[in-house]
């Protein structure tokens, strides 16, 4: 039922806002996945002292390049719980590519801001985030590619108007 639930949300809500479904709060050391039950399995523990930095998920009915859904990092002040389904805003995203079966391939992050959030209430594009923001979410994908053992690289980043672009192409190729 849980899985049904999340296959019939809306990619975007009535007022334009994008749903982001969590699968990872900020604050865990735990990675969750949705298995295809619909339960929440922990598919990977973080080391000693390292936790995700941001909430983690995607953009429920889309289909992202690599087959699934659009992969979002959601921005707030604190914590969300798994399995929420926030309102959000996209900002920009994190161009990367990482190993796939003995290839290197895209595997881009879009990021989103929620948009309860009364710290980043004024962010539309991730050029308006602090200083070195980026920079430190790369950093957290280097470290947490190289723990797993998984070539990456960055390949750039994009604004606010990129992240819309591949929503809509993740909205269409879900269709």
């Amino acid at each position: 039922m849980f899985l049904d639930a999340i296959n019939a949300a809306s990619p975007r809500t009535e007022n334009g806002a994008i749903n982001v479904f969590v699968e990872t709060p900020k604050g865990s050391r735990h990675k969750y996945d949705i298995d295809p039950s619909g339960l929440f399995r922990i598919s990977l523990e973080l080391p000693e002292g390292q936790i995700f930095p941001f909430s983690f998920g995607f953009v429920p009915a889309t289909k992202a390049p690599d087959g699934d859904a659009l992969d979002i990092v959601l921005v707030t002040a604190g914590g969300v719980p798994a399995g929420a389904l926030i309102e959000s805003r996209l900002i920009g995203v994190l161009k990367m590519e990482n190993d796939e079966d003995g290839k290197m391939a895209r595997n881009d992050r879009v990021v989103a801001v929620a948009n309860m959030s009364r710290i980043f209430q004024g962010v539309d594009t991730l050029s308006q985030m602090r200083q070195g923001f980026a920079w430190d979410m790369e950093e957290f994908f280097h470290t947490y590619n190289r723990m797993i053992e998984r070539p990456f690289n960055i390949v750039g980043r994009g604004e606010a108007d990129e992240a819309m672009k591949m929503l809509g192409e993740a909205e269409a190729a879900a269709r």
